[in-house]
C-alpha cells in the first residue's frame, strides 16, 4: 500500500490541475486513512 501511495503522490505531480485523473487522485489521497485500512 505504501508503494502504491507513493505512485499516486508521483502522479499527481504530472497531470494536469482539473483533469479527471487529477480529481481522483486527489479524491483518493484525502481518504486515504480509510482506504488503506
Amino acid at each position: 500500500m505504501d508503494m502504491l501511495h507513493a505512485w499516486m503522490s508521483a502522479q499527481r505531480d504530472l497531470v494536469p490541475e482539473g483533469s479527471a485523473i487529477s480529481k481522483a487522485l486527489d479524491y483518493s489521497q484525502k481518504r486515504w486513512a480509510a482506504l488503506s485500512r
